[in-house]
């Protein structure tokens, strides 16, 4: 691989409570991916800049939604600095490892289509070597996505695959929409390719190039925040409505920024829709519809949903079978970040609180910093 780098990893010993941030992110500009362009696409880049969507986005205070402190005394945005992301993170919360969500994941939907996809595949390729070469080495407790192209498949195995031996890479990044729904066929080979290399797909919040919403584009961040759950009940029916989990029953998915609330409901909903309407479906499901989500997808805990009444957070993960489901993640360095201290609420037993904060994802990420002995 590319990835080099002339600092030396830092060996940290394990923390008393076993911590793993599941949704953080870095940030590369421009000018941190075209070094490891293409000389003919980092000099387009440059010439000719990346193509965006007319209606992309939704206004924000401050750039890429990150907290008022996440510049670095550098003058560095947000996620840009590896250094000060271990002062204000990891070192400042004892964290035992993050999960380095790449923010390029967010831009993989919108460009293919309207700009030239081999551009596309070369930002973010660049990207993962980016991150390999100035992030991973600094220290042993970050993690990284890999940042693939969406809407190129071929493309998007090609970067799967020159990932896959490196432990440090754990799941495949993936916007929350994409031009069409997940469980298309034109998709399989990507999910395959993660599915044979036991890498979970993450699913995240970006809004190209379709909007959050089924009813077009919201006006105000708070829809945009509202709504994100959304897309996810069309990609999840999507991929059980096109028998994507019997035709690759390794397959896993991580639901980040996505809530956690809906999912019994959505559930109970899709099974009735199924009992009524399966003899239209045609890849003859082997299961219900539920056992296919709770079997091949885990949830991150940030924003964090909770019910009112003491108790009833706990109560409400037994009920909705999401106890070994659930994952913390701070969503470091946006402006509603939760620290490990203050994530989860009172009253959990010590044994689902473990759970969540780190053994889960333990489980889930096999490469990840063993949990210290119980």
């Amino acid at each position: 691989m590319s990835a080099t780098s002339q600092q030396p990893a830092v060996s940290h010993a394990r923390t008393k409570e076993y911590v793993v941030d599941t949704d953080s992110h870095n940030f590369p500009t421009p000018a941190d991916v075209m070094p490891h362009m293409p000389a003919k696409w980092a000099k387009y880049l440059e010439t000719f800049g990346l193509r965006t969507v007319g209606e992309f986005g939704i206004p924000r205070a401050r750039l890429n939604a990150a907290r008022g402190d996440a510049w670095s005394p550098a003058g560095k945005p947000p996620g840009n600095d590896p250094e000060f992301f271990i002062e204000q993170l990891l070192d400042k919360y004892d964290i035992d490892a993050a999960i380095l969500n790449n923010s390029v994941m967010y831009f993989s939907g919108m460009m293919g289509g309207n700009q030239p996809f081999a551009l596309t595949a070369a930002f973010m390729a660049a990207a993962n070597d980016w991150a390999a070469a100035e992030w991973l080495p600094v220290d042993d407790r970050f993690f990284s996505s890999i940042s693939v192209a969406v809407e190129d498949p071929a493309a998007s195995v090609a970067e799967i695959e020159r990932w896959s031996a490196d432990d440090r890479f754990v799941h495949v990044g993936l916007p929350f929409t994409t031009r069409n729904p997940l469980g298309t066929p034109k998709y399989w080979p990507m999910l395959e390719a993660a599915a044979h290399h036991d890498l979970p797909l993450s699913l995240h919040p970006g809004n190209a190039p379709n909007p959050l919403t089924g009813s077009g584009w919201p006006s105000f961040y708070f829809e945009d925040h509202m709504c994100r759950p959304a897309p996810l009940l069309a990609q999840i029916t999507s991929l059980i409505a096109e028998g994507v989990f019997d035709r690759f029953p390794d397959v896993k998915f991580v639901i980040q920024e996505g809530g956690w609330s809906w999912v019994r409901p959505y559930l109970w909903r899709l099974d009735e829709t199924w009992a009524q309407l399966r003899d239209e479906e045609p890849y003859g499901l082997e299961r219900r519809p539920s056992e296919y989500v709770d079997e091949h997808f885990w949830f991150t805990s940030q924003p964090m949903e909770e019910p009112e009444g003491r108790g009833r957070f706990a109560e409400s993960l037994a009920v909705f079978g999401l106890a070994d489901r659930l994952m913390y993640a701070s969503d470091y360095p946006h402006w509603d970040f939760d620290p490990p201290d203050k994530a989860l609420p009172t009253g959990l037993s010590r044994e689902v609180r473990e759970r969540i904060l780190g053994l889960t994802a333990a489980a889930l990420y096999p490469t990840l910093p063993e949990p210290p002995a119980a």
